[in-house]
């Protein structure tokens, strides 16, 4: 059995998105864990392109421009403008999902990145949290459907990653507030 080493360049590609997103989550601030999360959907972008996910390539790489404009909004508290940017950018991937159309696996990926948008233009990291849960579930059929072995590992470990997030962040701080 021989090695195809493109396949495993592919597939490395993905692990350095797997670190990226498991980090990601376990940030208490918000632009670190949107830094990370650039990491990790530049790196599932091109790893998408190379697959031939076409819709998954598309709305990772302008996943990287959303978190630069939610990063710097967030930075300036300017909320109002968070608010449009978050429906603006919603309705570009919904758009860019449809024109990437790869049947109705696509649909997962629209709606997964709509609502990230929606998490990630948020500053409530309990928030955004609690809809990056269900957006991995999405990620995780695609990553399936397409072949992305790290990215089935990525959202997975991310899912996990959540989950412990909200068990320290959202559960055990919330009891040790009500404790004292």
């Amino acid at each position: 059995m021989e090695i195809n080493w493109y396949e495993v360049f592919i597939q490395f590609i993905g692990i350095i998105g797997i670190i990226a997103g498991l980090s990601a989550f376990q940030c208490n601030k918000h632009s670190h864990a949107l830094a990370l999360k650039m990491t990790e959907e530049g790196s599932f972008g091109i790893q998408y392109l190379l697959l031939g996910g076409y819709t998954g390539a598309v709305l990772n790489l302008v996943g990287i421009f959303r978190n630069l404009i939610f990063t710097y909004l967030g930075k300036k508290d300017k909320q109002k403008e968070l608010k449009y940017a978050r429906i603006i950018l919603g309705v570009v991937f919904a758009v860019l999902g449809l024109l990437s159309w790869e049947g109705y696996i696509s649909i997962l990926i629209i709606f997964a990145k709509v609502l990230s948008t929606l998490a990630y233009g948020t500053t409530n990291m309990k928030k955004m949290r609690l809809m990056i849960s269900v957006t991995c579930v999405c990620w995780i059929c695609y990553n399936i459907y397409i072949g992305s072995i790290a990215g089935v590992i990525s959202d997975s470990c991310n899912l996990v990653s959540v989950i412990i997030g909200i068990i320290r962040y959202d559960i055990l701080k919330k009891e040790e507030k009500v404790k004292e």
